[in-house]
């Protein structure tokens, strides 16, 4: 079999990305739970109860120079991307900073400076607080506030990883009763200098390059990829893992990932230590990481996530470690265990899943049968030789840094590896890239610490079988979300005459916008997905989520909620929140508090109770063509009540709003349209001074007459719309003939009276 030369073989497809914000926001142990440390003066007067020492400990110098050049090196020869130089200083209240009383609390402050860092992230390597006890890191002028942090974050491993602050310099504060029940354990066991500035980043990316297709493209990858999740380790890897069935089916949360993920590519200083268990302990999974669009890159949710796994099964030989999550993903994230197949010949075509540079999942296809080869991993020179499927070249897509681990899947969506490397791109070359073979791995004794193969936890009922079909826990629990968006749709931020029409409190006087859908008989909503373009101001504002109910636009409020654009994940303790960065182009998931109950026709929609000027607004369907046969299902209100998207004065346009409710059960809420006899209506506002035409058929001309039959008006329409209007300011008083050609067309005349 052919090897893959080493030059080749120095990718890992995972991205070292300093971001211990992210872990910040999905591990429960780094919730904060507020207050304010002390002013910055307040040591000044304070009684001292340990010796003087200076505030700020500086870091060592180091090139930092070099090391961007060797970081845009490695880049460039594919490698794990490394943005942060990390230093080991071990502060603690008996060896640095300052100390004094202040009221009934012992302060202990260290300041922390390394010089032109874009900013500095610590690990307390040690972190047991007594109750009362309050930790807080700030910078060194107090505009940017973390914390506190209390014994409520406290957990068995003992460490505490924050979020980074920016500039060069910040500041640990560490106050405790002076009747504590026990003295605290705190301890600065690390400081990362970010010398990129990736530290800047709040959440998982988009991918780098664009060929790959989006998960949603391929129907036949959405069950499959329900087992497919993100993965953020340690606060420095972006991976990818994937759910595990076994023989018993009995839904046991195993998670399959590449081994080089969890030891920094195989790290000497990780490897002379090896604790997995406390890096499996980091690993935040993301869920339905996806865009609902196939066309279109949106940031998809971050609200459903779990926190912390078991190591279960390391091998470093073959670079294939199975770990198992600390709970079991509910019903809400309708999970699914993927199969596998540890045969020597799987069927092709093969499809890659994966979330390409820690970015919503995307599809690699091979359409061409697989080999074996060798893989020499870095560091490491006990890998098992002839032990990698090998891709040798993608026929749609690639793979990139954080897809490793990602499954690779046979034709019945089992899998059968898990990316190690390899060199594929999107423009050349598209491979080789090397999966890790569960074939080669599957009876395989003695990985590391345990004596058992990983046959012995996915075949549990000795079986003998070495291939197994996925596994659905949830198959009598089925949630269904569904959107009025149609394949020929594409999503765009409409605006009309420079202002975004769908934007809440708009210059035309709109300040809420609602979605139509239809629930038949009565369903319950779980929570709806609201998909949304950048957005730079929301935290000055107050959007609300409602659904009404009527059968002629929204009438009756039944539910409002406040939208949390936010972190939601599954813990023991329910589902924290924090806020995610809405710059991009992102699609949120908001968990309704309890079911809502709708039937019929209902309606979920969207506000800014604050008033701030066009600010929130979802994305819509481009206005649709004369012809489409689509529906208008979106919305509007401005002081005079609701109003039809496709009946607005201002613009309009059939439309849709991509607003996708989530439903307690196999039920969609699509609204399709209905074939009705056909209705025309002309009319004269006196008010508005305008003449309307309305129709419940497409228009597509429409002309004015005096009643002379002199023309005075001729319009065609290109795009599709129910009704058209005319101002009448400048006609004289009388009677009027307006002639309409609808989309069927049927061609007719009605006389309107202008007084």
């Amino acid at each position: 079999m052919r090897s893959v030369p080493y030059s080749f073989h120095s990718i890992l497809k995972s991205s070292l990305l300093f971001i211990f914000c992210v872990l910040f926001h999905t591990v429960s142990g780094q919730i904060s739970y507020g207050g304010k440390p002390l002013p910055l003066h307040a040591g000044m007067g304070a009684r001292s109860i340990g010796p003087s020492t200076d505030l700020f400990v500086e870091m060592p110098s180091f090139d930092s120079q070099s090391a961007l050049r060797q970081s845009l090196q490695d880049q460039s020869n594919l490698k794990s991307l490394e943005f942060a130089h990390k230093f080991h200083p071990f502060l603690r209240p008996d060896n640095a900073g300052i100390t004094f009383v202040a009221g009934n609390m012992k302060v202990w402050r260290v300041g922390i400076r390394s010089k032109g860092a874009y900013s500095l992230n610590v690990l307390f390597s040690k972190f047991r607080l007594p109750p009362g006890a309050q930790l807080f890191v700030y910078s060194s002028d107090q505009s940017e506030i973390l914390g506190s942090y209390t014994e409520k974050n406290n957990t068995e491993l003992n460490m505490l990883p924050v979020q980074p602050v920016g500039g060069d310099e910040l500041i640990v504060e560490y106050q405790e009763p002076v009747e504590a029940v026990f003295k605290g354990e705190i301890e600065v066991g690390e400081v990362n200098h970010d010398f990129v500035g990736i530290f800047r980043a709040t959440e998982p990316r988009d991918p780098e390059q664009s060929c790959h297709p989006n998960l949603v493209c391929y129907p036949e990858d959405i069950q499959p990829g329900n087992g497919v999740v993100g993965l953020i380790i340690n606060g420095t890897t972006y991976c990818t893992g994937s759910l595990v069935n076994n023989t018993a089916e009995d839904g046991i949360p195993y998670l399959l990932t590449a081994t080089h993920c969890l030891n920094e590519n195989y790290k000497p200083s990780f490897l002379a230590n090896r604790r997995y268990d406390v890096v499996a302990g980091s690993i935040v999974a993301f869920f339905n990481y996806n865009s609902p669009l196939c066309d279109i890159d949106i940031r998809g949710p971050l609200q459903m996530t779990m926190a912390s796994a078991d190591s279960v099964l390391i091998s470093e030989r073959h670079d294939i470690s199975l770990l198992k999550l600390k709970e079991a993903p509910p019903a809400e994230y309708q999970p699914y265990y993927l199969g596998w197949n540890a045969n020597s010949s799987p069927s092709a075509p093969f499809h890659g899943l994966h979330h390409p540079n820690g970015g919503i999942k995307k599809v690699a296809i091979d359409e061409d049968r697989l080999s074996l080869s060798s893989f020499d991993l870095p560091n490491y020179n006990q890998e098992e030789p002839n032990s990698w499927w090998e891709v040798g070249a993608w026929d749609t897509g690639a793979t990139e840094g954080g897809s490793s681990g990602s499954p690779l899947l046979d034709r019945e969506k089992r899998i059968v590896g898990t990316l190690t490397g390899g060199v594929s791109m999107c423009s050349s070359p598209r491979g080789p890239d090397s999966y890790a073979s569960l074939f080669k791995l599957w009876d395989v004794q003695g990985s590391l610490d345990n004596p058992n193969p990983i046959s012995y936890y996915l075949d549990p009922r000795e079986s003998q079988t070495r291939q197994m079909n996925g596994f659905n826990p949830y198959a009598q629990q089925p949630f269904t979300r569904s959107h009025n968006f149609k394949p020929v749709d594409n999503a765009v931020k409409y605006l009309f005459q420079q202002v975004p029409l769908f934007a809440t409190n708009n210059t035309f006087g709109y300040t809420e916008f609602a979605e139509q859908f239809y629930a038949g008989d009565g369903i319950q909503l779980r929570g709806v997905f609201v998909s949304s373009p950048p957005v730079n101001s929301i935290t000055n504002m107050n959007i609300r989520i409602r659904v009404y109910s009527g059968e002629d636009g929204p009438e009756r409020l039944l539910y409002e909620q406040p939208y949390n654009y936010s972190y939601r994940y599954f813990t023991n303790n329910g589902f924290p929140v924090d806020s995610r960065d809405m710059r991009h182009n992102v699609e949120n998931y908001i968990r309704f508090n309890d079911p809502v109950s709708v039937s019929k026709t209902f309606y979920i929609s969207y506000s800014d109770a604050n008033g701030i000027p066009s600010g929130f607004s979802t994305f819509n369907a481009e206005p649709r063509k004369i012809g489409s046969g689509l529906v208008s299902t979106a919305w509007m209100k401005n002081p005079s009540g609701w109003v039809k998207s496709s009946e607005n004065i201002e613009s309009p346009i059939n439309t849709t709003l991509l607003i996708a409710p989530y439903v307690i059960g196999k039920i969609s809420t699509t609204v399709e349209p209905e074939k009705e006899q056909l209705k025309l209506v002309v009319y004269h506002s006196n008010e508005v001074k305008r003449i309307f035409i309305e129709s419940n058929y497409e228009l597509v001309e429409w002309e004015i007459f005096y009643s002379s039959g002199i023309k005075i008006h001729h319009e065609t329409i290109d795009i599709s719309i129910n009704r058209g209007s005319y101002s009448s300011a400048h006609l004289p008083k009388g009677v009027y003939i307006v002639r309409v050609r609808t989309i069927d067309g049927t061609i007719s005349s009605k006389k309107v009276l202008v007084i």
